[in-house]
């Protein structure tokens, strides 16, 4: 068995991920070293850069799901014409764990592929291309005072419902100069609840804004939910780039939370979040 990272067209969700369809996903949340770009033709290419992260999800495959994946890739081995090369890489998780995996990255063909997709992330750059999109809130953006405050409640009306994050937890891990703030984390049987937006485009800046994804304390991502008809939507949300250990929360960031919750998410759910709350407190 062999451990695969993929980053564009074989990421769940995408048109090729059927290559992956009875493959182990190991992990969504993971990382490698290099630089995103859209070649132009309906997929990206890896480049290697030490100082930038390109953000997929690590399977587990079969020595017969590897080779159908090297031909999708046009990728032979010691040939000097690839579109794409395979090589060995570290991979993180977002605790901080690696393992190394093979990947693929430019071949000649595509070298001069220069467009940089923003983030390392595939999934987001194509899902920000929709005239409007979905954004789970997990935090304190499912209350609406700092919506009113920056008059932007406008782009926040259109509230779908509650969300079902599965596979993930709700974490404190994402430290600052006032408190731990509200993150998300890889963690199988563990389900996160927030609030499902249907906002316009004109909403991400602001959302990039608030959440200090310029200044590179939170990605944009996109992740799938289970909506409480059974019906599984895309959402864009927000994650921690650097995890440290939970940090208590401010008294008016948690009640932020836990007010903007109350009544939309699971009585269950809330009181977990109180007592996890409390016990960061104390």
């Amino acid at each position: 068995m062999n451990y695969l990272f993929v980053y564009g067209t074989l990421l769940r969700g995408e048109k090729n991920h059927h290559y992956l369809h009875d493959a182990v996903l190991v992990y969504q949340q993971a990382w490698v070293k290099g630089a995103l770009f859209d070649t132009g033709r309906g997929y990206p290419v890896m480049k290697r850069e030490e100082n930038k992260r390109i953000y997929g999800e690590i399977y587990q495959v079969t020595e017969e799901q590897l080779q159908k994946i090297n031909q999708l890739e046009e990728y032979k081995e010691n040939a000097s014409d690839n579109l794409y090369e395979r090589i060995t890489v570290s991979v993180w998780n977002d605790k901080s764990e690696k393992v190394d995996a093979l990947t693929f990255i430019t071949g000649a063909e595509l070298a001069q592929s220069n467009k940089e997709t923003p983030f390392g992330d595939w999934k987001v750059y194509h899902y920000l291309k929709r005239e409007s999109i979905y954004y789970f809130a997990y935090g304190s953006c499912m209350d609406d005072e700092r919506f009113r405050l920056a008059n932007v409640e406008q782009y926040f009306s259109a509230i779908t419902g509650k969300g079902l994050l599965h596979d993930h937890g709700f974490r404190f891990t994402r430290n600052s100069a006032d408190g731990g703030k509200a993150d998300i984390i890889e963690s199988r049987e563990e389900v996160v609840e927030g609030a499902v937006y249907k906002v316009p485009l004109e909403a991400i800046d602001y959302l990039y804004e608030r959440e200090g994804v310029y200044k590179q304390a939170y990605r944009p991502a996109v992740v799938l939910l289970e909506l409480p008809q059974g019906e599984k939507v895309e959402a864009l949300t927000f994650i921690g780039i650097e995890k440290s250990k939970e940090t208590k929360p401010t008294e008016h960031y948690a009640t932020e939370i836990i007010r903007g919750g109350t009544g939309l998410l699971s009585d269950d759910y809330i009181n977990s979040l109180k007592t996890h709350i409390d016990r960061l407190m104390n």
